[in-house]
């Protein structure tokens, strides 16, 4: 971003806020003039306003994620991060630092965002990753990291961690989609587009 940009980033995020009341009016606005299909055009200055609003509070709610409704954050959104391709229903709470989001391991499980059903209370500092299914009604307590699916109304509690060791080595590269449908993933400090 050049200089203008970072000058005019911060007052198009207090106009905009003004002229929306909210971040999820703005956020609105955004999908409306921003998103076309699964491709985010941030050169709008709409797009910027709504990226500097959650790059100031340590977060980043993906512009691409589907909300069946305005979530509730009883803490503000710090620290939170929920994936571009994670779909969360109706009246979902979502305290401070927990991350709902996808699991791109190349030898992954569950590939792929969650999806959350509506009511669901995921308490602070809880994880939420892969393609899994959290049913309606469930409760994550803090801490808690979930990555298989949860029928509905269910709980799900942080546990003693376990240790579980392996004889082969694991494959961690984080793959990622490009712009084009291939896919890349980062090893040796750099990309690498997947063959």
């Amino acid at each position: 971003m050049g200089l203008m940009g970072k000058l005019l980033t911060p007052a198009a995020h207090a106009w905009y806020m003004l002229r929306c009341r909210s971040i999820w009016r703005l956020r609105e606005k955004m999908r409306e003039k921003c998103v076309k299909g699964d491709k985010v055009d941030c050169n709008k200055m709409i797009c910027r306003a709504y990226m500097h609003y959650f790059d100031k509070r340590g977060s980043f709610i993906g512009p691409l994620a589907e909300f069946a409704g305005e979530p509730c954050f009883p803490h503000g959104p710090v620290g939170v991060f929920i994936s571009n391709d994670a779909k969360i229903g109706r009246d979902a709470v979502i305290f401070q630092q927990v991350t709902i989001g996808s699991n791109n391991l190349a030898d992954a499980k569950n590939p792929g965002a969650p999806t959350l059903g509506d009511r669901v209370y995921i308490g602070a500092g809880a994880k939420v990753i892969g393609g899994i299914t959290v049913g309606d009604g469930c409760r994550i307590g803090a801490g808690a990291v979930v990555y298989a699916d949860m029928p509905e109304n269910s709980v799900a509690v942080c546990a003693p961690t376990r240790v579980i060791e392996r004889d082969a080595p694991m494959d961690n590269r984080h793959i990622q989609k490009t712009d084009d449908g291939g896919r890349r993933y980062f090893e040796d400090g750099r990309w690498h587009a997947e063959k």
